[in-house]
This record gives C-alpha cells, sequence and structure tokens, in this order.
C-alpha cells in the first residue's frame, strides 16, 4: 500500500498576517500585561508558528533543523556574552572597574557626565566594532560613577547605550555595519556613506538632549557631597586603587588593536581581573576564580558602594542565554514557515513612491527586530524584499542599507532580544526603563524617514556608460 506524501503549502499574505498578529499578542500580552519573564511567553509564541507550519505541511523536524541552524548562528554571541559576564566579575574583583568609577566621580560634574559617557561610548565602539563589550567594560564603570554621582541608573543606561549602538552600527569594523552594507549591496564605504545621514545627526542630536538633562543634575546638594565622599572613602577601603590595575584594560584595547579573536580576547582580559584579584587586592586563587563564575558581591559596610560594585559573572547571564536561544528557536520556526516573506513580498507589489518604499522598508525592520528577535534576520528579509524597488526607482542601495542598518539600533530596545537582553543583565538596568532615553534608537529612523520625504541624501543610482560601439 502507497504512502501519500502531503504536499506543502506556500504561505499567502492574510493567514501569514493574522498568525503574525496572534503570535505578537502571545508575546507582548505575556511579557507586558501578565508581566512574565520572557522564557515562557517565546514558548507559546514559538508554538503557534509552528501549529500554522504544521497546517502548511511543514514536518516537525524541518522545522526544528531550522531552529537548530538559526541557535547554531547565534554560539559564538552566547560565548561572548557569558564571557562579558566573566569580566565584569573579574574587573570589579580585580580593582579595574572601582578604580575607573573612583576617578571618574573625581573628575566628571554630574552636568557633564552624560554628554561625556555618549561620546566615550560612540568612540570606543567605533573604534573596536562592539556595543556589547563598550557596554560590558566601560559602560559598567560610567553606571558606577553616574549612581555614585546620584544621576538615575536608567539615564546613564540610555547614554551608554546611545554610544555603544551607535559604533556598533556606522563602524566599518562592526559586524552589524558590514552585514547591512553586505546584505543590502551597497558595498562597504558606499554605505557607510549612506548611513552617516541619519545616524551623526542623531548622535549629535542625543548629545544636546543629554546635555539638557545633565543640566537638572549640576548642583551637588550637601547630601549629595557627602554621599559623594562617602562612596569615595567605601572604594578606597574596599580595594587597592593603585594604576597597575588597568592592566587588564589595557591588555582588552590591545588585543582588539591586533584584531585577535572575540571570544580569546575577553577569556584574556577576564583571567588578567582575576590576576589582579590575587595581585593587589590579596585575594585567594579560588575566590578570585569564583568570581567569574558567581560575579562579586559588594561586602563594604558602605551601600552604595555595595550597589555599585555588587555584579558581573557567567552565572548571571545564563538566563538571558536561556532566552536567547528560546529567541532564536522561534526565529527559525518564523524563517522556515516563509511568514515573513509572504508579507513583505505583497507590500512590495504595492508601494509606488520613494518615501512611501522607505518608510515601509525602516517600519518592517523595526517590526520585525522586534518579532524575530535577530537584528541580523530583520535586516536580511527587508533587504531581499525591496532591493528590485529601489532599483527600479533608481535609488542607490545605499539608501536601502540605511533604512535596514536601523536595526542594530534596535537591537537593544527589544526585552527579548540577544542586545535588550545583554544590555539590562550588564549595566542592571530593565529595557523598558532606558528606553525612553535611547534617543539615538528613535532619532534615526526617524531621520531616515525624514530623508525619504525631503529628498536629503537619497542618492540616485549611478547610470553604467553606455559601451561604445565596435564600429563607427
Amino acid at each position: 500500500m502507497k504512502q501519500t506524501q502531503r504536499t506543502e503549502k506556500k504561505a499567502e499574505f492574510l493567514p501569514s498576517l493574522l498568525v503574525m498578529v496572534a503570535a505578537i499578542l502571545v508575546l507582548v500580552g505575556g511579557i507586558l500585561v501578565l508581566k512574565l519573564d520572557p522564557h515562557i511567553p517565546l514558548i507559546m509564541c514559538t508554538f503557534v508558528l509552528v501549529f500554522y507550519g504544521l497546517y502548511l505541511g511543514i514536518s516537525w523536524s524541518d522545522m526544528m533543523s531550522s531552529a537548530v541552524k538559526s541557535i547554531s548562528e547565534c554560539i559564538e554571541a552566547i560565548i561572548i556574552m557569558m564571557s562579558i559576564g566573566m569580566v565584569v566579575g573579574a574587573w570589579i574583583a580585580g580593582g579595574t572597574v572601582p578604580f575607573i568609577i573612583y576617578w571618574g566621580l573625581k573628575i566628571f560634574s554630574p552636568q557633564w557626565l552624560l554628554p561625556f559617557t555618549v561620546v566615550l561610548c560612540a568612540l570606543m565602539s567605533t573604534l573596536i566594532g562592539s556595543s556589547w563589550t563598550t557596554a560590558g567594560t566601560i559602560g559598567v564603570a560610567f553606571m558606577g560613577i553616574g549612581m555614585g554621582l546620584g544621576i538615575p541608573a536608567p539615564i546613564v543606561a540610555g547614554a551608554v547605550v546611545c554610544g555603544s549602538f551607535f559604533g556598533d552600527t556606522q563602524s566599518p569594523m562592526s559586524d552589524g555595519c558590514n552585514f547591512a552594507t553586505a546584505i543590502s549591496g551597497a558595498g562597504l564605504y558606499n554605505g557607510v556613506r549612506g548611513m552617516i545621514i541619519s545616524n551623526v545627526p542623531a548622535l549629535l542630536i542625543s548629545i544636546v538632549a543629554y546635555v539638557f538633562i545633565g543640566m537638572n543634575y549640576s548642583h551637588v546638594s550637601a547630601d549629595s557631597a557627602s554621599g559623594i565622599a562617602e562612596t569615595l572613602a567605601g572604594l578606597e577601603g574596599a580595594f587597592n586603587l593603585t594604576p597597575a590595575v588597568l592592566l587588564p584594560a589595557a591588555l582588552l584595547i590591545f588585543l582588539i588593536v591586533i584584531k585577535f579573536p572575540a571570544v580569546p580576547t575577553m577569556i584574556a582580559a577576564a583571567f588578567a581581573g582575576t590576576l589582579c584579584a590575587v595581585l593587589f587586592q590579596g585575594e585567594g586563587l579560588g575566590a578570585a576564580l569564583g568570581y567569574m563564575m558567581k560575579g562579586y558581591v559588594g561586602d563594604t559596610g558602605v551601600a552604595d558602594v555595595d550597589k555599585i560594585v555588587t555584579r558581573g559573572g557567567l552565572s548571571a547571564m545564563m538566563s538571558t542565554v536561556a532566552i536567547v536561544i528560546l529567541s532564536m528557536w522561534m526565529a527559525g520556526v518564523l524563517q522556515r514557515t516563509g511568514i515573513m516573506h509572504a508579507i513583505l513580498a505583497k507590500i512590495a507589489r504595492i508601494i509606488r513612491k520613494p518615501a512611501g518604499l522607505v518608510t515601509t522598508t525602516t517600519v518592517m525592520t523595526y517590526l520585525f527586530s522586534y518579532f524575530a528577535a535577530d537584528p541580523y534576520l530583520a535586516m536580511m528579509l527587508p533587504s531581499k524584499a525591496f532591493a528590485e524597488a529601489y532599483d527600479e526607482m533608481g535609488y542607490d542601495r545605499s539608501v536601502l542599507c540605511r533604512s535596514v542598518s536601523s536595526a542594530v539600533f534596535f537591537a537593544p530596545m527589544v526585552p527579548w532580544g540577544s542586545g535588550g537582553l545583554y544590555v539590562a543583565a550588564t549595566l542592571g538596568v530593565a529595557v523598558l526603563d532606558y528606553l525612553p532615553y535611547y534617543f539615538v534608537g528613535f532619532l534615526a529612523p526617524i531621520i531616515t524617514i525624514l530623508c525619504a520625504f525631503t529628498g536629503w541624501g537619497m542618492y540616485k543610482a549611478k547610470k553604467a556608460a553606455p559601451a561604445e560601439s565596435a564600429s563607427n
């Protein structure tokens, strides 16, 4: 007796749209309405997609194969996430972060800390091409300085994220920038030129906004001054603040400059911090190694100091790692069902004007960043769907690159995405708390859309020179 093989159906626009809306409601409802951690809503959301895939005739094993592929592509990012948890714990125990906080409290005034935070994080992330490394090193130090100066943690976190993710979007050394320029077909330097049009104004406006916010903290009260003095005394009493504790930071910068691979770079920086804990802080080897696993817990007797230095550790990142794996499982199933392709293909056929094209590309990139929880998938799908439309209207691919590169800015805005999870775990501030102060993440896509309506930066594609006739 012959077995009948089930024919796989192609995902269509209306059912795909309904399923996507249902999945979004499950995800957002679980997190925002029921106040659940993202883990269970992500599993529920994935099974909404799985049931639709089964309806289309896609086997469970096919969907799982796509999910495994999606997760495997994220393994290095997961290891980096865990290793930065190790770095934070080791650098605090070794005195590196406390040293930076101590001198930051002495040097910076509350009024200028926030704009300096944006500028220095933007410079570092542009030079090294990594928002995660920037946020996990100097970002953690700026959090401590800001808390010591009495500036609310969500505002400082917003400044750190603004600067850190600017470089990740704009720097030619960044994976995000390279992927955006490649998938859009713009080419690296042409794509970078296109992104400058929106990214640099967004950063400058953010810096100005932080100057005005900083003015609210320009007057240090007697209580604040007393608190700062107490924090400085607490740091001095708990740590040996010799300049030698900056050696792990110097090693990190050196390895980044010579382009050493990311994972061994972070592991080396973590062990350098552990060595400092043994040599300069008088810690035993077992205790010093333990800080990489469990993080550092302050016990100075000064509440503000303990709050600043209690953080880090590989174990603190494991809940975040679980969410990343579940997000990538969902993204793999989503890609295999073809839901997003069906929606984008339909939209691409009805767009007729450049302003509508750029707006749709940017908005869809934003939506897919939230739903797929993966900036690379969020850049890839609109690029493939809308590339021909940009060509038909005669626009250079750098315009497409500018629109889809917003996915990198959107990454720390997604509570269940790897960017948002990493920032929240590393800086100790929830995504929804720092989101109102993450100005560049809102401004860059808005400026991109304004460019489309005004025509500014809407570069036309260069026409190939006609070949000369062989015979005259």
